[in-house]
C-alpha cells in the first residue's frame, strides 16, 4: 500500500465510464450541496492523496502470524469504545468486554468515574465474570473463593493459613488497564503509556460529532455474532458506499452513496455522509415523480401529516428538514446543520467502529478479532436512542424498546445461521462476505484495488501499517 501521493502537483486522471453518464462523477473532495450547511458548522477535512497502489499483501486476511502481529502492535495500543456509561447506571455497575484472547471488566465508580480491570482471578487465572452486564460489591472467584473490591483490590484468601507467607508476598491485586470517557462513551487502552483518549481521537474529528446528544441516550439493541470472515475483510465493507448499489439495491431509491462526502482525519478516524431521501444517481433518471415507500416512513416519522406529503422525491429532503425544524420535544433540531436532519453521518473510530449517526439515535457497529481464528470475527451492532424521542425512527430497526432507562438491555447473541436477524441490510452484507473471503485465497486474485469511493480503506491501511510496522 502506498504512503505517499503518486503525483506532486497535478489533479488525478480518472478513467474513462463505461458509457457516457449524466450526473455529476464522484470525485475525491465532494462536498455536499451548500444548502445542507447554510450556517456553516462542519467544514470539510483536508487530505493527502493516499496513491493509487494496488494492495497486494492478501495474507493479513488470513495469517496467523499477522493476526499475532496485529494483537501485540495494534489492538493493544489503541483505544476502545466498549459501552457508554448508561450500560452502568450507578457505582459498581460492570460491563464485561472481551477482545482477542482477553476479556476486561470495565466499573463505574462515583460520578462519571469508571475503571478497568482484567477479568482474571490472580490465584489460578479463572475468569471471575461471565454475564455482560452487572452490579456486586465485590468479585468472588467461583474456584477457589478468593474475594476481591471492585477495583481490583484483593480482600480475601480463602484457607490464608494454608500458603506459605512466601508465597503471598507478590502484587495480588487484579492488574488495571486505562479507562476514560467522552461525552458518554467508554473507551479503554491495553497501553499504559499510549496516547490519552483525546490525543487519539484529535480536537478536529471530536468536534464534528458536537450537536449529537451522546450524553443521555439509552441502549435499545445490542446484538453478538461470529462471522466466518477475517475482521477487515468484513469492516471494509462498511466503511465504502461503494457497495450500495450493487448490493442493497433496495435502497438505490431512497439513498445516495454514490455522491458521499468523505473527510479523513488523523489516526485513522473518518465521516462519511451518505444523502438520504435523494436516490443514486444510476437510477435517478428512472423513476417516476412519486414517492418510494421509504420516503413516506422518513416524512411521517418527521412529523409530516400525509395530506403535505410532497408530489416529487426531490422534494422530501427539504420537508423532512422543515418539519423537524419546528418541532418541539426531546430533541433540539436547531443545533444541527440542515444535512444531519435527513442524512446519515457515517462516523468511523479506528480501527474497526462505525457509527451511523442521526439526530434521534445511533446505530455502532464493532468488528473484532477471533480469540483464535483470523478468518473469524466477532460482529457486534448497537442502537442506542435518545429518551423522549416517541416514534422510533425506522433506521433502528428496533420495535417496542424500552427508553426509561430503568434496566439495563441484556446482549444477544445470534447462532451462525440466523443471519436474517441481523437486519435487512446487514444480513445481505453478511452473505455476501464469506465469499470475498473465499474469494482472496485465489492465486488469480493478485489484491485489492480501490477506487476513490474507496479512499476509507486506504486511509485505513496508511494507518494500520504505521501500527504493524512499529512507527506507533
Amino acid at each position: 500500500m502506498s504512503h505517499t501521493a503518486d503525483k506532486d502537483d497535478t489533479q488525478p486522471r480518472y478513467a474513462e465510464p463505461q458509457q457516457p453518464i449524466g450526473y455529476e462523477p464522484f470525485r475525491v473532495g465532494y462536498r455536499l450541496p451548500a444548502w445542507k450547511d447554510t450556517r456553516g458548522l462542519y467544514k470539510a477535512s483536508k487530505y493527502p492523496d493516499l496513491g493509487t497502489a494496488r494492495h497486494r499483501d492478501k495474507e493479513v486476511y488470513w495469517s496467523r502470524e499477522v493476526m499475532q502481529q496485529e494483537w501485540a502492535r495494534l489492538w493493544t495500543k489503541v483505544w476502545h469504545m466498549v459501552g457508554h456509561l448508561t450500560d452502568i447506571p450507578t457505582p459498581n455497575s460492570f460491563m464485561k468486554f472481551d477482545l482477542g484472547p482477553e476479556s476486561v471488566l470495565v466499573v463505574r465508580g462515583e460520578g462519571d468515574a469508571v475503571h478497568a480491570i482484567y477479568n482474571v482471578c490472580q490465584h489460578r487465572g479463572t475468569q471471575l465474570i461471565t454475564q455482560d452486564f452487572g452490579k456486586s460489591r465485590r468479585l468472588v472467584c467461583p474456584f477457589h473463593r478468593w474475594e476481591y473490591a471492585m477495583d481490583g483490590k484483593l480482600l480475601k484468601i480463602q484457607d490464608r493459613e494454608t500458603f506459605r507467607a512466601e508465597a503471598l508476598c507478590h502484587d495480588l491485586n487484579i492488574p488495571r488497564l486505562r479507562a476514560a470517557v467522552w461525552r458518554g462513551w467508554v473507551f479503554v487502552s491495553f497501553d499504559p503509556e499510549g496516547p490519552s483518549l483525546e490525543e487519539f481521537l484529535g480536537a478536529e474529528f471530536m468536534q464534528i460529532m458536537d450537536a449529537y446528544d451522546f450524553e443521555r441516550v439509552i441502549r435499545i439493541r445490542d446484538i453478538m455474532q461470529e462471522w466466518p470472515t477475517n475482521w477487515k475483510t468484513a469492516h471494509e465493507g462498511f466503511n465504502e458506499g461503494y457497495h450500495v448499489q450493487a448490493t442493497h439495491p433496495q435502497l438505490n431509491a431512497a439513498v445516495d452513496a454514490y455522491h458521499a462526502q468523505t473527510d479523513l482525519y488523523a489516526n485513522g478516524h473518518a465521516r462519511s455522509v451518505y444523502q438520504f431521501m435523494s436516490p443514486t444517481p444510476h437510477v435517478a433518471d428512472q423513476l417516476s415523480e412519486g414517492l418510494a415507500p421509504e420516503h413516506k416512513i422518513f416524512l411521517r416519522e418527521a412529523g409530516v401529516p400525509e395530506s403535505e406529503f410532497p408530489k416529487h422525491w426531490r422534494e422530501v429532503p427539504s420537508a423532512i428538514i422543515n418539519a423537524k425544524r419546528k418541532k418541539k420535544g426531546a430533541i433540539d433540531y436547531g443545533k444541527f446543520s440542515e444535512g444531519q436532519l435527513v442524512d446519515d453521518w457515517g462516523v468511523g473510530f479506528f480501527p474497526a467502529t462505525e457509527t451511523f449517526l442521526h439526530p434521534e439515535g445511533f446505530f455502532v457497529q464493532h468488528w473484532r478479532p477471533h480469540p483464535t481464528d483470523p478468518e473469524k470475527c466477532i460482529y457486534q451492532a448497537q442502537v442506542y436512542a435518545v429518551p423522549g424521542i416517541g416514534e422510533l425512527p425506522s433506521f433502528m430497526a428496533v420495535e417496542n424498546a424500552d427508553l426509561s432507562g430503568k434496566k439495563v438491555l441484556p446482549r444477544t447473541y445470534l447462532e451462525d445461521d440466523q443471519i436474517e436477524e441481523t437486519g435487512p441490510v446487514i444480513s445481505q452484507d453478511r452473505h455476501l462476505l464469506p465469499r470475498l473471503q473465499r474469494g482472496m485465497h485465489s492465486q488469480g486474485f493478485k489484491g485489492g484495488v480501490f477506487s476513490d469511493q474507496e479512499i476509507r480503506i486506504r486511509q485505513f491501511y496508511d494507518e494500520y501499517y504505521q501500527y504493524i510496522r512499529g512507527h506507533k
